[in-house]
């Protein structure tokens, strides 16, 4: 096999230059062409910058070109810094702007602390104060204007609870309802604080065969249990038997109490 020839170098008209090498590879010869522009460019520096650039190197790095050696020198991360007057401002901006961004808007209960209205909250007759209803309105009327507190005519303000059509919370349906719920229903406390829904439900509350619904009560602003627990369970029989077996029952070194969500009716003697 021949010798390897040497790079030929051939100025082009466009100021650009062809060089022409060669190479074996794997017992081949092969020819590498390259076209190479050389490009000027002018950076503006502070002079101080440029002056420290013509220091001579001493050391390990003694003899070397100007600019950092990879070989001697270790490169960080390239950081970029901005100076201004109100850098501190401009941070504080950046944050509220952030935490605005981050704010989500959620619905929670007064009373409970759960995810819905307050005048929703299942367990107002318990944990809070019964809201107040208005005096002398009849379920039954239907179309008509309808004032709150006293007066009546076109152009009234009407509560959406009052409308037509709309689902009274006073009416008898939506009263069985609740009662029908609560005469299933047990307030547990005492409960620890570690105890969610799922801990309750998986090493409390099996024996009682599927649960209609738990729900621990939260403190509204910190998010954490204020040991307080209601269980709908499917009858009122088990309901019973559940509240029989829990209270007094010891549970994540707390001692439990339960009683009825709702005082029931005592019975009068025959």
């Amino acid at each position: 096999m021949s010798a390897i020839p040497e790079p030929k170098i051939i100025q082009n008209d466009d100021g650009s230059k062809t060089v022409i090498s060669f190479k074996i590879q794997d017992g081949k010869k092969y020819k590498v062409t390259q076209k190479v522009k050389e490009i000027t460019v002018t950076e503006k520096v502070n002079k101080n910058i440029a002056m420290r650039r013509n220091w001579k190197k001493y050391g390990a790095d003694k003899g070397s070109a100007p600019g950092p050696d990879i070989s001697t020198t270790q490169l960080g991360e390239e950081l970029d810094l901005e100076l201004s007057p109100n850098w501190k401002e401009n941070e504080e901006e950046k944050a509220k702007e952030k935490a605005a961004n981050s704010t989500q808007k959620v619905i929670t209960c007064r009373i409970c602390g759960g995810a819905h209205f307050t005048m929703h909250c299942p367990y107002k007759d318990t944990l809070g104060k019964k809201p107040t209803t208005a005096a002398g309105l009849d379920p039954a009327i239907g179309g008509g204007d309808m004032s709150v507190g006293g007066g009546s005519g076109p152009g009234k303000y009407v509560p959406p609870s009052l409308r037509a059509g709309a689902r009274d919370p006073s009416s008898n349906a939506y009263l069985d309802q609740r009662e029908r719920d609560d005469a299933k229903t047990i307030r547990l406390t005492q409960v620890n604080e570690l105890a969610d829904e799922e801990v309750l439900k998986r090493e409390l509350l099996f024996p009682f065969g599927e649960i209609s619904r738990v729900f621990v009560v939260k403190n509204p602003e910190t998010g954490r249990s204020r040991g307080v627990a209601y269980v709908t369970f499917q009858t009122e029989e088990i309901a019973a038997q559940a509240l029989k077996l829990l209270d007094g029952r010891g549970f994540m070194n707390f001692m439990l109490h339960a009683e009825w969500s709702k005082p029931k009716p005592k019975k009068e003697a025959p």
